[in-house]
């Protein structure tokens, strides 16, 4: 390989390892200030799955709320796979077989899917009774409906283990 060759070669180098400076990845659950469908009657909550998701994550003890992480345990859980997977994306992308944003979005979609996952199958701390009986009593609006596993902590209508997932932006 000539000079000029190298040279060529490295620029390009250089570029897309520019563009994938210029991106973040995002992943958890947009703020989009919509609130949640009810699954009740009642349709009084204009809570957010993100402010859910928040209340989950870092619990409120005061309302007797425990916490049960979903975003950060599973990222803590998962950083030795998700250090290997970057680092071949970026490998990827720098020798130009896929684009910053392909690299980025793979790594995002497999922490998605990581977190949805833990939400589904994780040990989390139990429902209280309570909580339990009114999980389990049947939704009186044919139209809205509880997810099959409702019965298992941070689920019921399965609305935010949906909203979990993942963007690629300009930094």
């Amino acid at each position: 390989m000539s000079e000029l060759e190298i040279v060529k070669r490295l620029k390009k180098v250089m570029k897309r390892a520019e563009q994938l400076n210029r991106m973040q990845l995002v992943v958890g659950i947009p703020s989009d200030g919509k609130p949640r469908k009810s699954s009740e009657e009642d349709t009084s909550t204009d809570i957010t799955n993100a402010e859910l998701g928040v209340i989950h994550e870092f619990g409120v003890p005061e309302k007797g709320i425990p916490e049960r992480s979903f975003m950060r345990s599973t990222a803590s859980e998962e950083a030795e796979n998700l250090n290997q997977l970057t680092n071949v994306m970026v490998t990827e992308c720098l020798s130009g077989q896929i684009t910053p944003k392909n690299a980025l979005s793979k790594v995002g979609a497999y922490l998605q899917g990581k977190i949805i996952e833990k939400i589904t199958d994780g040990e989390f701390q139990s429902n209280t009774p309570e909580t339990l009986k009114r999980k389990l009593t049947p939704v009186k609006n044919k139209k809205k409906k509880r997810a099959k596993d409702a019965d298992k902590p941070l689920i019921d209508t399965g609305q935010l283990r949906a909203s979990i997932t993942y963007e690629v932006r300009e930094k």
